[in-house]
This record gives structure tokens, C-alpha cells and sequence, in this order.
């Protein structure tokens, strides 16, 4: 689904009450919020339920930033509702309180250092611009200490406009170039007022002031820069929106041309930056089905390319390292755990950093190590450790003294808690196509094939439905098995990460093949011995809460119960909402279906449209600010349910976003999770009356 960016604008500031929501005073007190961040809580008894909150809990610790001289980091503190930035000496010592927000319309989107002083900060929240449901972004510079807090996007007079009426631009936190080694200014992607394209401006953070440095081309949307901080790259859209064409310039700025122009359907060749030389871009494109990446010369006709990452069963993405001094390429960040059960980590291209993973994965076995960041003199570092059964972790590494540095967990509370883990597993689709799975079994449990009998079962479709699962630290799946049940995740045909061919068998497929799948997968754990046929139920959010449906749908004797969160339950009224946003029109229709074309197909795999065929209970959940799939998708399935005379409970959460941002939100929808699947798949290891009554 297109994200929500509306190309339409309104009248007015909506950016104009951003600091009085945030509090700039010291909101921590000095040394116990830090421990508490920290420190692991004891493992729960096995034989009990463990409370609800230590799975549902916003990760306690997040968006952990290292500052250029590697002596302070920068930290999300999330308790309860409300969410603080907080700055502390690597070393130790009290930590400071910077800004914070209670969530209920402001959320932190994400932190960085820009000097040893100074922090960015960007906001989003939920807003509309005539009558289209947005999310906007906004860009505030704030001291380390607290205090100095700048809005680094001013709202403009709209030309033209003799009453002065001035236009709030939606997304103003698009930093393309941090200038390493400024300190003082950054290069931001903006639009200017009344044009709905962007340039690039070179922002002061400590005033706002700005000046641009690249005007706005027809159609481009995204630009890059290269080592030197000129700009290089321009993506556009084509005219129909079904497309896009890499633009790019000699090092002098001129010279643009045409490097690449690809169907969005069609294998692509997109830019991940500049290397040192103004003359090599690294871009990720198709080698032998899968993405790989690739560096390229700018000068040399025809624009050879040379293989530098690939892998033979998946796609390669990521993002790129680079030595901090010098803006040299030195590695690729991969973002994703391993499919097959290996660890993912970062490809080095330097020496010396590969032997220093290396030494930080011994230190650290069995999880995924990932580098968040280093200090300008690649002395102090910053990883991010999470894996099978390990909840994520945040270390401050010092290459000097070779120590590694605890810092805090996402979830302290499961830190040192047996959990069930994940299993991979391998399962034939009805068409022969193999699909790859993850299997979660109660503590206690054996491995499938040797389960001591079958089990009640939870089948968990990802959602995307350009997505994957993986084997990485999952609180959903723990938690259903911490209440008895096994769990499967299935990636689907259209899934990503395993190449284009397997991505393109989704298209057009919502409800057909797509959905053949998951049923495939329920018939595999059956057989298997581990799934109990009379309790199975399918639970899933976004297009995983479609997919919940449509088995209710189409499989209607297969589940004995369906839980949406933010599901989508009538496909032509999603294209419809999608023609709202830029480009979401045409990419919801070669995705979904063609509105007028592929009606009846449309209809037929919409849930809400057959709401009839229902026969198992369905539990709705959605947040009724969710941009992504919007609240009535919900709403419209509720009616048709109620009309149809079917069992259901529908829960609006009110101010609830697409990602249970909110701690309170999270907290309520596993609750209605557990009492509904209590209820209709009744666990024979279900938790006594008083472990429950004590969460």
C-alpha cells in the first residue's frame, strides 16, 4: 500500500503547537530511570502465565544514538504512554531529560546527533489536508542539555497570496546530507511553497536559516548526494505513476541524464549512495533473480557494473557504512535476520572493522550484531544485538580498551525469561512452490514431528504484504506461546526477500494463491502432529488482519476464530482511499487489482463482501488515526458482519495508529487477544485463575 503522503496542501500552520506539547525540563529521576531501563528482570516460573505487559510494552529502551565524539549517547526512554529523550555519558552518570511527549498525537520518529551539542529530532503525527488523512513529519534542533529548541522548517507566505496565508509542508525531516564534520548545517529535501516538489536546502540548526543549493525538477522526487556533498541523483516519477527514472549528473552539476528507467513491477536498479570517488554509485539490482549490489562507474559508457554482495537464495538490501573521517564506503548494514536460522551482519569491505564484528559477534554468539553507529575517530562504537529467544540489546563498544558496554533492553522484562524461540521450517504449497516458515512451540515443547500431542495453533500472516518474517526476537509469538499456543509464520508467495519471481506470484493474488498459501500451511502442521484440527485460529494485522478474514471466508470450517488489527476487509474501497495519496492509485492497482477491470475478482476476495460465508467468531481491533489502512476498512466489515447475523466484537482505539504506538493501545489489544483466543481455542496449559488475576 502506498504510504500516506497526500500532495495536497491546506491553509495554515499545523506545526505551530509542536513545542508546547513537550516538556524541556528534566523529566527522569537522575539515576533509577536508567537502571530501570537497564536492568533485566527475573525469569517468571515456566509453569505461569508472565504478565501481559512484558510482551505488549513499547520497547522500553529505543533509537540509542552515539555522538560524533563518542561520549554521549542519546536515547527513547518509553514509560507507559509517555516517551522521553534522555542524553547520558557513555561513561556513566545521571541522565538528562531533553524533551518528551505522552503519544496522544505527537510521536518521536527518530533521533541523531548533527554535532556533539546539538540533536535533530523528528516528529510525526496524524493530521488532514482537505479532508485526506495524512501523517506529517516535523524537524526540531534541540541542545543535548536541554533546552535551544528550534524549529529547523519555518512555514513560508504562500506566493502569490495577499492575505498572507502561509502553507505547512507535510514531511519536513528528510536530511539527505548530514555534512560530517560541519556540525552546524545539514542538507534537507524540501518542497517549496506552492510547488509540490522538492529541492534541497543547506539548514542552519542552531537558527533555521536556510538557503537552497538545488531547485526542484519536474517530477523528481528524491535527490542524493555523493562524498563531497554535491547533488548527484534524482529520482522521478514517471507520468503515469507506474515507474521511475534515475537521473544523474557529472561531479560539476551538469551533464543530467537518464541512467535508468524501470517499471515498478520490473526488475530495478535503485541508488544507495555515492563511494569516495564522485564517479562510483552503488545501486541495488537484480543478479540472477535476486537483488544484489553493485557498484557502478558514472564515466564508463554503458555503466558497468561490478558485483559486490549477493547471496544465492535471497534478496540483498541494506544501507551503507561509511568511515566516518572520510565518507568512504566500508561496508553494507544488512537490515534483516537470516531466513535459513543464520545470524545477519553487516558485509565489511574494511579489515579492520570486519576483524572488530567479528570480535563483537564472539563476545555476543548466537544473535544478530548490527552496527549503529561510531565515532568520528572510529574509536567508540554503538551495536544493536537481538536473535532467537534474545530480546534486543543496545552496547557501547571501545576499540581502545576493547570493552563492550551494556546499555539497556527493549524489553527488560523478558531479558533473562526462557523463551520458546523460533524454528525454521520448510513447507510445499498445493503448486509445489516451497515456502519458507517459522514454527514457535510452548516451553516444553518438542520440535514438529515429535510433538506430544497436537496443540491449540495460531497461524500469524505477516503483513505488507510485502514483508517477511524471520527468525529474530518476535514479542507476538512469544507471547502466544507463553499462553499455550504454537504458533506458524508463513512467507507467502509475494512475500519479499526471495527474489523477484517469488514477489511477483502476489501480485493481483489477494485471496487466491496468497491465501492457498496460509491454508497449505495449516494442512503442513496438522499432518505434522502439531496443530490440533478442531482449534486452529488466524490471527494478523494490516494485510495479515486481511488475510484473518479472508480465511474466515473462504476456509470457513478450517478456524475456529479470526482476529484482524487494522485489517483490510474491502478491496475496491482500499483503491479507492489509495487514489487519495501520490502514486497510490496506480500501485494499489498493479499490487491489488484494477478497480473497474478486476471488479468482480475484487469482490469476490473481499471479506466484508462476503461476510455471509462467515462461520467462526471474529475480534476487531483498529485505531481510528491509522493512515495506512484506514479505521472504516473495520467499520465496514463490523456492519457486514452484524447484518450477516455473525458472532463478532469490534474495539475501536481512539487516537490509535497502523503500529499500536501507543503502550496503552499495545496493552489492550493483546488482552482482547488473549480472552478471545482463551475463549474459542481454551489452551489445555492455560494459566490458573489467580496468575491471571494477578497481571
Amino acid at each position: 500500500m502506498a504510504c500516506p503522503i497526500s500532495p495536497r496542501r491546506v491553509r495554515g500552520t499545523v506545526a505551530a503547537g509542536l513545542s508546547s506539547l513537550l516538556c524541556l525540563s528534566c523529566l527522569l529521576a537522575p539515576a533509577a530511570s536508567w537502571a530501570q531501563a537497564s536492568a533485566p528482570a527475573a525469569a517468571s516460573p515456566a509453569a505461569q502465565r508472565r504478565p501481559v505487559e512484558h510482551f505488549a510494552r513499547v520497547p522500553h529502551l529505543s533509537r540509542v544514538a552515539l555522538s560524533r565524539d563518542g561520549k554521549q549517547i542519546a536515547a527513547l526512554l518509553n514509560r507507559e504512554d509517555r516517551t522521553v529523550l534522555i542524553t547520558r555519558p557513555v561513561a556513566g552518570g545521571s541522565p538528562r531529560g531533553v524533551l518528551e511527549t505522552d503519544n496522544q498525537k505527537f510521536h518521536f520518529n527518530w533521533i541523531r546527533w548533527v554535532s556533539n551539542e546539538r540533536l535533530l529530532v523528528s516528529f510525526r503525527y496524524a493530521a488532514r489536508r482537505d479532508f485526506v488523512g495524512t501523517v506529517e513529519t516535523r524537524l526540531v534542533s534541540v541542545k543535548a542539555e536541554g533546552g535551544g529548541l528550534v524549529n529547523l522548517v519555518q512555514n513560508r507566505p504562500q506566493p502569490g497570496s495577499l492575505s498572507g496565508n502561509v502553507r505547512s509542508q507535510q514531511i519536513q525531516d528528510q536530511v539527505i546530507d548530514w555534512l560530517p564534520g560541519d556540525g552546524r548545517h545539514v542538507l534537507l529535501q524540501l518542497n517549496e511553497p506552492g510547488r509540490p516538489l522538492p529541492g534541497v536546502y543547506k539548514v542552519n540548526v542552531e537558527t533555521g536559516a536556510s538557503h537552497m543549493v538545488k531547485a526542484p525538477e519536474r517530477d523528481v522526487h528524491w535527490w542524493f548526494t555523493d562524498a563531497q556533498h554535491r547533488v548527484r541523483v534524482g529520482i522521478r516519477l514517471l507520468d503515469d505513476g507506474g515507474g521511475w527514472e534515475v537521473l544523474g549528473s557529472d561531479p560539476d552539476g551538469r551533464n543530467w541524464r537518464k541512467l535508468w528507467a524501470f517499471d515498478k513491477l520490473e526488475e530495478s536498479v535503485w541508488p544507495l549512495g555515492f563511494g569516495r570517488d564522485p564517479q562510483e554509485l552503488y545501486v541495488r539490482a537484480d543478479h540472477e533473480g535476486r537483488m544484489a549490489v553493485f557498484s557502478v562507474r558514472l564515466d564508463a559508457p554503458g555503466l558497468p557494473r561490478t558485483l559486490r554482495l549477493a547471496h544465492p537464495h535471497r534478496d540483498t538490501d541494506g544501507s551503507l557504512i561509511r568511515a566516518p573521517a572520510t565518507g568512504e564506503v566500508i561496508g553494507l548494514r544488512i537490515d534483516e535476520t537470516e531466513s535459513d536460522g543464520g545470524e545477519a551482519r553487516s558485509e565489511w569491505w574494511a579489515d579492520d572493522w570486519r576483524a572488530q564484528m567479528l570480535a563483537i559477534d564472539r563476545a555476543l554468539p548466537g544473535r544478530s550484531n548490527r552496527l549503529l553507529g561510531m565515532s568520528d575517530d572510529e574509536q567508540g562504537y554503538l551495536v544493536y544485538s537481538s536473535g532467537n529467544r534474545q530480546p534486543g540489546g543496545f552496547y557501547a563498544g571501545d576499540r581502545a580498551t576493547g570493552q563492550l558496554a551494556f546499555l539497556g533492553s527493549t524489553h527488560p522484562d523478558l531479558a533473562n525469561a526462557a523463551l520458546a524461540g523460533k524454528r525454521a521450517v520448510s513447507i510445499k504449497a498445493r503448486d509445489g512452490l516451497t515456502l519458507n516458515a517459522y514454527l514457535t512451540l510452548p516451553s516444553g515443547q518438542s520440535p514438529a514431528g515429535d510433538a506430544k500431542q497436537p496443540l491449540p495453533f495460531v497461524l500469524l500472516p505477516h503483513g505488507g504484504p510485502h514483508s517477511r518474517d524471520d527468525v529474530d526476537f518476535d514479542p507476538w509469538t512469544e507471547f502466544l506461546a507463553d499462553r499455550g499456543y504454537a504458533v506458524l509464520q508463513v512467507n507467502f508467495r509475494g512475500s519479499s526477500g526471495y527474489g523477484h519471481e517469488f514477489r511477483l506470484a502476489g501480485l493481483k493474488r489477494w485471496g487466491l494463491e496468497m491465501q492457498d498459501d496460509l491454508t497449505d500451511a495449516v494442512a503442513w502442521a496438522v499432518e505434522q502432529g502439531v496443530a490440533d484440527p478442531k482449534r486452529v485460529c488466524i490471527v494478523g494485522a494490516s494485510y495479515g488482519g486481511y488475510a484473518a478474514l479472508m480465511g474466515a471466508v473462504k476456509t470457513p470450517d478450517l478456524y475456529r476464530c479470526a482476529v484482524s488489527f487494522a485489517g483490510v476487509s474491502d478491496l475496491p474501497d482500499l483503491i479507492e482511499f489509495e487514489s487519495d495519496y501520490l502514486g497510490g492509485r496506480q500501485a494499489a492497482e498493479r499490487t491489488i487489482g484494477r478497480l473497474w477491470a478486476d471488479r468482480a475478482q475484487l469482490r469476490a476476495t473481499s471479506p466484508a463482501r462476503q461476510a455471509e460465508r462467515v462461520r467462526a467468531p471474529v475480534l476487531l481491533v483498529h485505531g481510528t488515526l491509522d493512515r495506512r489502512v484506514p479505521v472504516d476498512q473495520s467499520e465496514t466489515m463490523a456492519s457486514a458482519l452484524r447484518r450477516a447475523g455473525k458472532p463478532h466484537r469490534y474495539i475501536e482505539l481512539e487516537g490509535g495508529d497502523h503500529h499500536l504506538s501507543r503502550h496503552s493501545h499495545r496493552v489492550s489489544f493483546f488482552r482482547a487477544l488473549e480472552s478471545f483466543l482463551d475463549e474459542h481455542l481454551k489452551p489445555a496449559a492455560a494459566g490458573t485463575a489467580a496468575t491471571i488475576a494477578a497481571q
